[in-house]
């Protein structure tokens, strides 16, 4: 009686690192609710800044307009904040890869650019108090206070969430990487957001 072994199976590949679903360049997929959320609120906050855009722009083409005095310190704050979502898309794309200390360390590196930029705006402020430039002063102060304020609200809650992702890390990578792209969407609006802002405030 002829007997048959039968080969085993050969062992299934483990799954990549960088965990779940993935879209085009790597970028894991946004799950249904998170995405709605990210993109709804970047809808709101675009919709928000743009009636302000347009009230600021109504405003200057009418007699008595004086902007604002530009604080030098402006300048290397847009850079951080244009770095720091710079580094956040590397990061997410190391993520991806399965690289978990290098996108990390990008991560962290990013948010403590996100910290500087924050603290770039508060120094803007105080020079502009100390310079006696108010609220009332002019209405390139009060349009520059009230669009840099919003802006720096918004710029404040997305960095508590990176904070909060950054925490998160330590658990499996498939676990937050869809956070992490949701997270870098968001960003890079605001950091699109604060260049057309600086423009707009600056170039009437």
């Amino acid at each position: 009686m002829a007997v048959t072994l039968e080969r085993p199976a050969p062992p299934k590949p483990p799954p990549p690192q960088g965990g779940g679903d993935r879209g085009g360049g790597g970028r894991p997929e946004l799950g249904p609710p998170l995405r709605l959320f990210v993109w709804l609120a970047v809808a709101a906050v675009a919709m928000f800044f743009l009636g302000l855009s347009s009230a600021l722009l109504a405003r200057a083409g009418s007699a008595g307009w004086v902007p604002a005095p530009r604080p030098g310190v402006l300048w290397p704050g847009t850079f951080a904040l244009l770095v720091s979502s710079a580094l956040l898309e590397s990061g997410r794309r190391a993520l991806a890869r399965g690289e978990g200390e290098t996108g990390a360390n990008r991560l962290r590196w990013g948010a403590l650019l996100g910290v500087g930029f924050l603290a770039g705006q508060l120094s803007a402020w105080r020079w502009l108090a100390g310079s006696g430039v108010g609220l009332a002063t002019s209405p390139g102060a009060a349009y520059f206070y009230v669009l840099s304020g919003a802006h720096l609200l918004h710029a404040a809650g997305g960095l508590g969430w990176w904070l909060v992702l950054l925490r998160r890390l330590r658990r499996p990578l498939g676990e937050v990487g869809a956070q992490v792209s949701g997270l870098a969407v968001y960003w890079h609006f605001l950091a699109a957001l604060w260049v057309w802002l600086f423009v707009l405030l600056f170039t009437r």
